[in-house]
């Protein structure tokens, strides 16, 4: 297994002598998306398979129950409430998606969230300070997908999954498909554009939003929060979280495979540099939190560096080099990928919207 060159304000302080990461999968000597982004999905998310699959959608908006939007965000957003429906081999399974759009605002980023809660306002998702920030949501309520749990016998399980095959999809590739469903019918319906079209989670959603716009081109990036294990973490001599922890607890999330490396990290052919690389040419921003231990800021800044190499490859950016690691507070902006360790603790804040916002402005420039 050939070792990826990456230069690294991290290693000599953070990491053991000698420590590497794969290098990614290569075609005529050059950086293979396609096959770097295969690798790491057969063996950790799994595939869906969509053909066969028949997509419609449907106008459910409630008008009685919208005129509480409009006085939740001091009618700054319009709210249209679309039901998806999709079929395949004979099984059936609808969610909804909430769209907000600035009613202040005409030029807009677009931006498909997935939420641990239904309702907006939540916690996570500011509606009325994103609408002033020219961002419109499509807001998915992720266990509405599918459950947070073991059963596959529901939502949209069904359809694409057997998980008697140890490469079977897990609940991460659900929840991204759906994402990508969303997407690609705002774009269809002239409601965006890709160049303006991003996805944004927090957490297990924040994986999600990784492993969607790694897997989906029709996103000009994705807004990866507190993602730590399994998402834009370096898995090798990982703290807090580990593999042997995530698939004990969450072995849905994966392929049924994707367990036989807990413990092994340093023994598999791939990172999840892998899984940031591909998004490779687009963008990605990142944020951690100071006190999120379990999620560890430096192996997903060290994620963010060596994914780097697969945007130089194409000419680009990737990380702004630097010559130190990131203090708190502190932000890495300007190049394909930025960084913001943000004080405090696991959550998705007002703080981390702002950052976002931030880069998002920044692309205009």
């Amino acid at each position: 297994m050939k070792n990826l060159e990456f230069n690294s304000v991290l290693i000599e302080n953070r990491y053991w002598k000698g420590f590497s990461l794969p290098d990614y999968l290569r075609e005529n000597g050059k950086f293979s998306r396609e096959k770097t982004l295969s690798e790491i999905v057969r063996e950790e998310y799994g595939e869906i398979d969509e053909k066969g699959v028949k997509i419609s959608v449907k106008n459910v908006t409630d008008e009685k129950f919208d005129g509480d939007y409009g006085y939740f965000f001091c009618n700054k957003a319009k709210h249209t409430a679309l039901e998806f429906k999709l079929e395949k081999g004979g099984k059936t399974a609808v969610f909804v998606a909430d769209v907000f759009v600035p009613t202040k605002i005409k030029s807009y980023n677009f931006v498909v969230h997935l939420d641990f809660m239904k309702y907006l306002p939540t916690k996570y998702c500011p509606v009325e300070e994103l609408m002033d920030g020219g961002i419109a949501v499509a807001h998915l309520y992720y266990k509405e997908i599918s459950t947070d749990d073991g059963d596959f016998s529901s939502g949209i399980a069904p359809l694409f999954c057997d998980r008697s095959d140890k490469y079977s999809a897990g609940k991460l590739s659900l929840w991204a498909y759906a994402a990508k469903i969303v997407g690609e019918y705002l774009i269809n319906e002239g409601l965006t554009v890709k160049e303006k079209l991003y996805v944004a989670g927090h957490s297990r959603l924040g994986k999600t939003a990784l492993l969607t716009a790694a897997k989906y081109d029709i996103f000009a990036g994705c807004m990866v929060n507190c993602s730590g294990c399994c998402g834009a973490a370096i898995s090798r001599d990982k703290h807090g979280e580990t593999i042997k922890v995530i698939t004990d607890v969450f072995p849905y999330w994966f392929t049924p495979n994707f367990k036989k490396y807990a413990e092994k990290e340093c023994e598999m052919p791939f990172d999840q540099h892998y899984l940031m690389a591909s998004v490779a040419p687009r963008k990605v921003f990142v944020v951690a939190a100071s006190e999120d231990d379990w999620a560890d800021t430096d192996a997903q800044y060290l994620c963010a560096e060596a994914a780097s190499e697969a945007y130089k490859e194409l000419g680009l950016t990737g990380l702004k080099p630097a010559s130190k690691p990131l203090e708190i507070g502190e932000k890495n902006v300007g190049g394909e990928i930025a960084f913001f360790v943000r004080d405090g603790v696991h959550f998705f804040s007002r703080e981390d919207w702002a950052f976002y916002l931030d880069c998002l402005r920044l692309n205009k420039e």
